[in-house]
This record gives C-alpha cells, structure tokens and sequence, in this order.
C-alpha cells in the first residue's frame, strides 16, 4: 500500500512548489499581468497640489479642534458611582490661555463639563457664559501650555458656491473631516444679534455640534449647531454674530432678549392686491398680545410691517429674527401699512418671556 501512495504525495508536492523567479507583477498564464504597478516618477498633477492644501489645512486647523464631554445634572448613574453615560459634541480654541467655543445645546444643564483636546489629553472645564437665543457657550480650561487657536474670518463676505470644511467629533468619535460648499451663506442685521444660519453639504452629524466652519483659508466663519437628519446638510450660526457677543459672554454677562409681542403671518395675494402692494411684500399683524410693548407701541391688528429698524421685511421670520436679536429696552422703528397710509411707529421692546413660543414675536 505504501508504494502506490509515494509517486502521489511527491506529485502533490512538487505542484506546489513557487517558481523561483517569478514577481507578483508578471504573467502567471499568458501574457496579461495581474496589476500594474503605479509608476514613483509621474508628474505632479493639479488635483495633487489641491489635495496637498486640503492635508494642510487639516493639519493646521485639527490641533484646535475638541470634544465636549457632558455630564447632566440629572445623570441617575453618576450617583450610584457608575460611570456617566452623558451627551457629547465638539468645539474649538479660540484663544492660547484656553477659551473655547461651542454650542449652548451641547453643555446645557450640565453637571460636569470634560474636555478633551486633539492629544487626547482630558480636562475639567468651566462654563464662562451661554445663551440659548444665538445658541453658543463659552468655555474655560486650564492647562499649563498654550493652546493652538483657529482664527476668526468674516461671514458677511461668504458666497454660494464656495468651499466650506466642516470639523467635529460626530457619534462622539474621533475628529472628522468632511469638504463641501456653501450652499446658502445666510445672513446677519447690523446692530443686531439676529442671523439666517449658514447652509453647507459639508457632511454634519450628531455630537457635530458646536464644531466650525471653515472657508479655504482655514478661517472660521460659523459653528455648526443643526444638522439634516441623514447627516447631508449642515448649518451654522455666522461667525460674525457669535464675535459680536464673545467679549460680553467673557465679562460673564447674561443677555435679556426683547420682544414685541405679536401673532404674526404672511401677506396673502388677495391681501396684496386689496393694498396694492406690488409686488408682495411686510408681514400683517394678526393679533396684539395685551399689555405687550407693541400694543403699549400703538401696533393694531391687520397692521402691515414694511420694514424694522430701515431694513425690508417680507416674511414673519425675518421680523422674528430681527427682533429677537434685539436686547430688552432697544427701540426698534417699525415701518407700517395701516389702511392705506403709511406710519412710523417707535417702540421700547419688553422682555421675552422664558417659556413664549417662537411663533409670536
């Protein structure tokens, strides 16, 4: 039995025996390789050199980017010396002594504040100032370095069209990258804290929030604060209204928003038409909630706003804004239609109320 095995085993053998010569790029059958080896000496192409801005801006700009790590105040498993299961998000350093931008949503009612840096080293952090209406948060923490900063660019000059980076730690991971361009570049009021957000589709996720925006430069000209539910639309408060605030929320100062105190609706066509007001355009009072300042102000229902403070208004959103961006006490000149004539009313804004709707202005 043993001899009719052995010329069967040796034949089993020697077909796998490698040919001594033969490299992973020849022909094993034929005369078609497997793969093609790139060549190490072609020419720079263009998308090279694009591709080489883009390693550089990530490598200058990751340094500065965080994660915010929160943990709520009511968190039942921090009680019971468990580890904290909190929410997290991202920000980034604007100054070397180690104040930090991100979103109001992200820290509210924390207990604790954790933040860890793109080494990452981890440390406690200390709520400066926060407000819910621009929805931004500043930061404290202290290190025994000086921190890397990403500087702060214009967002009133942005364009449609124009590249726009986005930087964060979505699903609470590692910091992220994502490229796209501006595809609508919102809007900002002079004298004012009011603002569209900034549209991109530049990839933004949950745990994004509070991360910024980039333009090409690597400048920062908004923080992300929403994202579409798949994660394909980001939009971003204008960095132009946050530096209005900086300085006030380091002081630690707590803004009191005003108020006009209406139910406000858009200008049918029919009522367009009645007016003559061609083409459409203000916003009509719909009702005027007592003892308000716009009722105290001389506003009366099926009022047409024309324009707020000499800027044009044809949506109950752009008052809104308008208004809300506005502290308690400002006089706001209003421009209105009221039964054919036009008036200019002045009026003191109250205070918002804590738990009053968006839907009233």
């Amino acid at each position: 039995m043993d001899w009719k095995l052995t010329p069967i085993l040796l034949s089993l053998v020697l077909s796998f025996v490698p040919t001594p010569h033969l490299r992973a790029s020849e022909p094993v059958t034929g005369e078609t390789p497997i793969w093609r080896d790139a060549p190490q000496n072609d020419a720079e192409s263009e998308l090279d050199r694009v591709s080489r801005a883009y390693v550089r801006l990530a490598k200058d700009a990751r340094p500065a980017i965080v994660q915010i790590r929160v943990v709520p105040q009511n968190d039942t498993k921090a009680a019971k010396n468990q580890q904290p299961q909190g929410s997290r998000g991202s920000g980034f350093i604007i100054h070397p002594d180690g104040y930090i931008l991100t979103a109001q949503h992200v820290v509210d009612k924390a207990k604790e504040i954790e933040v860890r840096l793109a080494d990452f080293q981890r440390v406690p952090a200390r709520l400066i100032a926060a407000d819910a209406q621009v929805d931004v948060a500043l930061l404290k923490i202290e290190t025994e370095r000086e921190l890397p900063v990403l500087p702060l660019g214009d967002s009133d000059g942005i364009r449609v069209g124009e590249l726009a980076v986005v930087f964060g730690y979505p699903f609470g991971r590692e910091s992220s990258m994502s490229l796209g361009i501006i595809s609508r570049p919102g809007r900002t009021y002079q004298d004012s804290a009011g603002y569209e957000l900034i549209q991109t589709d530049a990839g933004a996720y949950a745990g994004g929030s509070g991360g910024p925006l980039l333009n090409g430069k690597g400048h920062v000209i908004g923080m992300i604060t929403m994202a579409s539910e798949r994660g394909s639309m980001g939009f971003a408060t204008p960095i132009n209204v946050i530096k209005r605030m900086v300085p006030r929320l380091m002081m630690g100062q707590k803004l009191v928003w005003g108020w006009l105190g209406l139910q406000l609706a858009e200008v049918s066509l029919d009522q367009a038409r009645s007016l003559g007001l061609v083409p459409v355009k203000g916003v009509v009072v719909n009702s005027v909630l007592p003892g308000q300042s716009a009722e105290r102000g001389g506003l009366r229902s099926q009022d047409i706003i024309l324009s707020v403070n000499d800027t044009q208004v044809d949506s109950p959103r752009d008052v809104l804004r308008m208004i809300g961006g506005l502290e308690a006490g400002r006089v706001v000149n209003l421009l209105i239609l009221r039964k054919g004539q036009t008036l200019h009313l002045s009026v003191p804004l109250g205070k918002k109320p804590e738990s009053q709707k968006e839907v009233e202005g």
